[in-house]
């Protein structure tokens, strides 16, 4: 019977493993997205990339917006040595906030979103669970992480307004490294992982 439950646990994980996401979350629970972004890899609409020189790439992993209409999860990736303590953003309408972030629905991590971490910067509930914004009008703000978004391949995320679009402008702040989150596993690194451990799985089953 242990070998039974214990199996059964790992087939779970291994599941969430697949199913959560390498950066952003997946949704869950009573209220979950209406559309998971990407769910077998980075689980993000849009992933921003702060490289080793401190330039940044934009991509597209999931044009399809979480809430089924026009509001987009960005994941935020930090390759550079430094910790990132913010990031400038500017594109059409992304800070024009209307009310449906993330925090609206139910998620992975989700237990982030209470009155405390939405008050003052974000009526709306789109921030992440590391992140404050700084609004200067409908198409610019910054995006502020404390703790920081570790260095060398620390991840976090948040939502913003608009369909899922390259044409962002992302100015990244760095400081000191630090160990404030720890790197994700590739899409690749899930991937092994959740295929060694349904192999196990199945292992325990025959032999229970």
């Amino acid at each position: 019977m242990k070998k039974l439950t214990l199996a059964l646990a790992l087939v779970l994980l291994g599941s969430c493993a697949v199913w959560a996401g390498s950066i952003c979350p997946a949704g869950s629970g009573a209220s979950p997205f209406v559309h998971s972004p990407d769910p077998s890899a980075t689980g993000c609409n849009v992933v921003i990339t702060v490289n080793a020189n401190n330039s940044v790439t934009i991509t597209i992993p999931d044009s399809s917006p979480y809430d089924g209409s026009e509001d987009t999860l960005i994941g935020v990736v930090n390759n550079s040595s430094g910790a990132l303590t913010s990031l400038s953003l500017s594109g059409s309408d992304i800070f024009g906030f209307d009310g449906d972030g993330i925090c609206t629905f139910t998620f992975v991590g989700s237990t982030y979103c209470n009155a405390s971490q939405r008050s003052g910067t974000d009526p709306g509930d789109y921030q992440g669970p590391l992140n404050t914004f700084t609004v200067t009008n409908a198409n610019t703000g910054s995006v502020n992480f404390n703790p920081a978004v570790a260095a060398n391949g620390g991840t976090t995320y948040f939502s913003l307004e608009g369909t899922p679009t390259a044409s962002l402008t992302a100015t990244p702040t760095t400081g000191p490294s630090t160990s404030a989150s720890a790197p994700a596993l590739s899409p690749w690194g899930m991937a092994m992982l959740t295929v060694l451990l349904l192999g196990l799985s199945v292992r325990m089953l025959k032999y229970a």
